[in-house]
């Protein structure tokens, strides 16, 4: 039974959910005005990263329990989507959790349920490897046909630490992805992680501090 947030996707197990409390929809997004340059810098309050965006894309609705935000760029059926996820899942880390190529064969299989539910085939690039504000991550990225926006590329970077890692899931017509990559590159170039994802978790049950004898 497990409980794994996948960049927009939410996929959950009602066995987990005890350790995934939730988080007030307010801890989802906040803005700032622009600082000049014709970009606004967009904050997540649960996680803590920050990252800059183009003034003239649309912030959209908070994702689930505060974990981000979707962003709609000025290129047509195009989708960007910014969201923190918790690692509580086991793994073959030291520490019992998820290692980054856990998450990504994991990320990796979901997502071929997910489009496979809808009888719609994607195909896998070779995965790359990435930073994410400066954490080692993983960019996957896959190809389909879509009813409406016709050849589509979707590219996902992600980061994972001890507790927590970060995400960005790309979704553009392949038409546009000449269009819209140069502007994902000078966003990621601002993104910040907030605080370090190997940190314990506010939002985890600390362990008891041992009493000092009398």
């Amino acid at each position: 039974m497990k409980t794994l947030m996948i960049l927009g996707y939410v996929v959950v197990t009602l066995a987990a959910m005890s350790l995934a409390p939730n988080a007030p929809s307010s801890l989802g997004a906040v803005t700032e005005p622009n600082d000049g340059t014709g970009w606004k810098l967009y904050t997540n309050a649960r996680f803590g990263f920050s990252v800059r965006y183009p003034d003239d894309w649309r912030l959209g609705n908070p994702l689930p329990d505060g974990v981000g935000v979707t962003l709609s760029p000025t290129v047509e059926h195009s989708l960007v989507a910014l969201s923190g996820h918790m690692n509580i899942v086991g793994g073959t880390s030291q520490d019992g959790r998820q290692t980054l190529d856990e998450f990504a064969t994991a990320h990796r299989r979901i997502i071929t349920e997910l489009y496979g539910k809808k009888h719609i085939p994607i195909t896998w690039r070779p995965d790359q490897e990435r930073l994410l504000a400066g954490f080692p991550g993983k960019r996957l990225t896959f190809t389909y046909v879509d009813s409406t926006a016709g050849e589509v590329i979707e590219h996902h970077v992600m980061s994972l630490g001890r507790n927590e890692g970060r995400g960005i899931r790309v979704k553009v017509p392949l038409s546009g992805e000449h269009q819209l990559m140069p502007l994902i590159e000078r966003m990621l170039a601002t993104y910040q992680p907030g605080r370090d994802q190997n940190a314990v978790s506010p939002l985890m049950p600390k362990p008891e501090l041992p009493v000092a004898p009398r």
